[in-house]
């Protein structure tokens, strides 16, 4: 191999691991991304299940004071 065959493919190899180690920054930024959309859907769908249950919760009370009331 001549000499500037052999730097060539030096760049290359250098750039692919420049490429390589953007794609695994970005890797962990969406992981860490997913994990606070998880946390954040788990959350929500806490609350969703509270605000469920209370409206439930009103319903019956509704319902038993309209026949209370009769």
């Amino acid at each position: 191999m001549q000499e500037a065959e052999i730097q060539a493919l030096l760049e290359k190899v250098e750039k692919l691991l420049d490429v390589h180690e953007d794609l695994r920054e970005q890797n962990k930024a969406m992981r860490n991304a997913e994990a606070a959309w998880q946390a954040e859907r788990g959350k929500l769908i806490q609350q969703n299940e509270i605000a469920r249950r209370k409206v439930a919760e009103m319903i019956t009370r509704l319902q038993t004071l309209e026949r209370n009331s009769g």
